[in-house]
């Protein structure tokens, strides 16, 4: 047990975990495509089940890490407004983003906000619904920015994996986004393969990060809690 939370609690550990989890998506993906034919990874179940089981696993994991912070009063607002922005993660994957619009697809987007044809009080309910969304992430980065930057600095594996979040986060959004910006900047849709490997990398990787936010919690605890069984 002392053995797997020093490897736990290693720096190096979440983009390592990234890298082997990854490599099996993959592996699967690319084993299921030689055996089905096309596979089309974003229609599956089996990709958005297991994406669920994940949210399930990491939202277990903070539940049982809520002892470590709620009593301290320091932590209490951090942590309830991580479980906030959790919740919203969770309602995003479930397609929360267009339940408030009757005639557009999402209201994340400007052009919701912008579209005459959708009616004024969705775009207040919507408008301040993605306010209060971004002041409570605004709240959670400024009360952390500079602790992780240490943190990073420091090699403190909190940081290095809070900080892995945000970059994979960014990472399988521009991935997703990319087949369809490049064709709408040249005319040329990418080559099948080639999209297929993309979209097996945004599916996945987006899967992931409730993992990683589990992993975060972890360490968290093992590393500043470690009085406390979790």
């Amino acid at each position: 047990m002392e053995k797997d939370k020093k490897i736990l609690c290693k720096p190096a550990f979440a983009y390592m975990f990234l890298l082997a989890a990854m490599l099996l998506y993959y592996l699967l993906s690319y084993t299921a495509r030689a055996i089905f034919g096309v596979f089309d990874v974003e229609k599956v179940g089996a990709t958005e089940i297991l994406t669920y089981l994940f949210y399930g696993f990491g939202g277990g994991i903070i539940f049982c890490s809520a002892k470590d912070f709620i009593f301290d009063e320091s932590r209490r607002k951090p942590f309830f407004a991580i479980v906030f922005i959790y919740i919203t993660m969770i309602f995003r994957e479930m397609g929360a983003q267009g339940w408030l619009t009757t005639h557009d697809t999402v209201v994340t987007k400007i052009r919701f906000f912008t579209n005459p044809s959708n009616p004024l009080y969705e775009k207040i309910i919507a408008g301040a619904i993605m306010l209060f969304i971004t002041a409570v992430f605004l709240y959670v980065l400024i009360k952390y920015a500079k602790a992780l930057w240490q943190g990073l600095l420091e090699k403190n594996p909190v940081s290095v994996t809070v900080i892995t979040i945000f970059v994979w986060s960014v990472i399988t959004q521009i991935i997703d986004r990319f087949p369809a910006e490049y064709r709408k900047a040249t005319g040329i849709a990418l080559y099948e393969p080639i999209k297929f490997a993309f979209k097996v990398f945004e599916e996945g990787g987006e899967s992931l990060i409730p993992i990683l936010i589990a992993i975060a919690f972890l360490q968290f605890h093992y590393l500043y809690c470690q009085d406390k069984k979790l």
